[in-house]
């Protein structure tokens, strides 16, 4: 199921930058929103499930539809009109990393020594990246790397609100609520931004973005909100490390786009981070303390 996930929310990257050819932003992320929310009610009517009347799910919607569809999904379509695809995935693997300090503060997912040592490491790989550009910060590709690094704080924190809130319910009423409530938000902020009634989209552009909407977010939440139900949010955050594997395959197969050096040990910085968050920092300190021999 992990993997699964991150290879469809991989390739969301390289249908982005492919949509992004003809599609301006915000509506972009309308469209791809209310394509999630058609499917997604369609197949709830098909299994016979209905969206809850009460007023606290439709919070928790409300909630989710903002930091888990618009914000990040805005944040990185913007910021990948400025940085290409396989970068904006390297920079959204330090999500773990944010979730585990969320998961600290609002869950029962203690930070210990180990996992703080992690999130230092992984922030060290971020910075590994951008860097040398925050020296010019108003850059128009400083900004899209620190908008996509915000959207990466906006899954995490759905990530935790999920598991903290939604874990008991619906995975399938909880998607569908959440992608309603986003189209609703997105469509008049399209409309009033863009005018997109003008636009000329190409097959291809036109295709990225349909399959942006049904695969990477209809039945990526599915799959997603199936995973928050079985593992702490940390664990479920660690999707976001093999996410760069797929977008980096296909940025370069697809859109041409080079992989250097420095996005390969920012990578590795991150991973290695994410590694020992995810327990690794307990299991090498084990490894490097000496032996003792008990006296008798």
């Amino acid at each position: 199921m992990l993997v699964a996930l991150s290879v469809i929310w991989g390739s969301a990257f390289m249908l982005v930058k492919v949509a992004l050819e003809d599609v301006p932003p915000l509506t972009l992320v309308a469209g791809r929103v209310t394509g999630a929310f058609l499917f997604l009610a369609a197949a709830l009517a098909v299994l016979g499930k209905r969206l809850p009347l009460k007023r606290e799910a439709w919070f928790a919607f409300a909630f989710l539809a903002v930091v888990n569809n618009m914000f990040p999904f805005t944040l990185l379509t913007w910021g990948q009109q400025h940085v290409d695809s396989s970068l904006a995935a390297i920079l959204v693997a330090s999500m773990p990393l944010t979730t585990v300090l969320l998961a600290h503060i609002w869950i029962d997912e203690r930070l210990t020594v180990d996992k703080a040592i992690g999130v230092l490491v992984g922030f060290g790989g971020v910075f590994l990246l951008i860097g040398g550009d925050l020296q010019d910060i108003t850059g128009s590709s400083t900004l899209g790397q620190l908008a996509i690094i915000g959207g990466a704080v906006g899954y995490s924190t759905g990530t935790v609100f999920a598991r903290r809130y939604m874990v008991d319910a619906d995975p399938d009423v909880t998607a569908t609520g959440q992608t309603l409530v986003g189209t609703v938000l997105m469509i008049p902020i399209a409309l009033a931004v863009d005018t997109p009634f003008d636009l000329s989209i190409s097959v291809k552009a036109g295709l990225a973005w349909a399959v942006l909407g049904v695969l990477s977010s209809a039945i990526a939440y599915l799959i997603f909100f199936r995973l928050v139900r079985m593992v702490t949010a940390t664990e479920a955050s660690m999707v976001a490390y093999l996410i760069p594997v797929t977008a980096v395959l296909l940025g370069a197969l697809v859109l041409d786009e080079s992989f250097g050096l420095t996005r390969f040990f920012g990578l590795a910085v991150i991973i290695f981070g994410v590694w020992i968050v995810n327990g690794g920092g307990a299991w090498l300190t084990a490894r490097l303390r000496p032996g003792r021999t008990a006296v008798t």
